[in-house]
């Protein structure tokens, strides 16, 4: 039988620098620069997904594009809330949060 996995996750960022220091404290997460499509992404790994932040080119392009959501078993919850917070995001109800972009982020405790 042939088992699927997720490979990665593409996610257009607009706050580049806020967006890799709020994942890589809350989350871990060590990105190399990868030029895609002559521009500089990020792409790191969580748990062998590789995750990749391509840059939106224009502010325009942020202005009305589609918010994504992730989620992410964490073994304290709270810390992951107070770094969003450091790094500009906000609450989202209990256990949620939006990264700097305005991500919803879905905190699971393990």
């Amino acid at each position: 039988m042939n088992t699927m996995n997720l490979a990665s996750i593409a996610v257009r960022v607009y706050q580049m620098d806020a967006m890799v220091a709020f994942y890589s404290e809350a989350f871990n997460v060590q990105f190399e620069n990868v030029v895609t499509s002559g521009f500089t992404s990020k792409f790191g790994s969580i748990n062998g997904i590789i995750l990749k932040f391509v840059p939106i080119r224009e502010e325009v392009d942020f202005e009305n594009y589609p918010i994504h959501q992730l989620g992410f078993s964490v073994p304290d919850i709270e810390k992951v809330i107070k770094i969003a917070l450091k790094h500009g995001g906000k609450t989202e109800g209990n256990a949620a949060v939006r990264d700097p972009d305005g991500n919803t982020l879905e905190l699971y405790s393990e």
